[in-house]
This record gives structure tokens, C-alpha cells and sequence, in this order.
């Protein structure tokens, strides 16, 4: 029997990617938030590989490949989401100069 977290891993990126992506206001947004998730992941993937060509050992770098990938995709998508959360936030109370006028 293998090692089941790696899909845990892989639904938890794809569920909070989806978060990240859909709650975001605009169609600019959602695309920002698509290219900082898969940059983040590439980015990852790229570590693994750099550490598996680094050692010498491919098969090795190319699971640390996949699991930085997944992490870092995690990461970012986390971020996206709580970025969207605050700016929504934001949007929502008076600014103070806005404030100053109402009185």
C-alpha cells in the first residue's frame, strides 16, 4: 500500500486554488491569482529538479520536484485567498477622507 498523502496534498492545492481563484472580484483578479498559484508551483518544481540534478539523483529530485510543486502551489493559493479576504475587506469600510465629508 503507498503513501496516500500525496493525493491529500494534491486536493488540498486543487480545492484552495479554486478558493483563491473564485473569490476573487474581477476577471483581472482571478487571472492574478492563476499565474501567482502556477508561478509558485513552477517555481517549486523547479527547486526539486535543481536538487535532484544537484545530487545526481533524478528519480529522488523528481518526487521533491512534485512535492515543492504541490507545497509552494499550496502556499500560494493561501495567500491569494487571504489577499482576497483583505482587499475585500478593505473595500468595504469608508475611507477617512470619505468619512470627513459624511461629517
Amino acid at each position: 500500500m503507498g503513501n496516500s498523502m500525496g493525493g491529500v496534498w494534491l486536493v488540498a492545492m486543487i480545492v484552495l486554488s479554486y478558493l483563491a481563484i473564485s473569490t476573487a472580484k474581477g476577471s483581472k483578479w482571478r487571472l492574478i491569482n492563476l499565474a501567482i498559484i502556477i508561478g509558485a508551483a513552477t517555481f517549486g518544481f523547479g527547486l526539486g529538479a535543481a536538487a535532484g540534478a544537484w545530487g545526481r539523483n533524478m528519480e529522488i529530485g523528481g518526487m521533491i520536484a512534485v512535492t515543492l510543486a504541490t507545497w509552494f502551489g499550496i502556499t500560494a493559493a493561501l495567500g491569494c485567498w487571504r489577499r482576497n479576504k483583505l482587499r475585500d475587506n478593505a473595500s468595504d469600510t469608508p475611507s477617512i477622507s470619505r468619512q470627513n465629508k459624511l461629517g
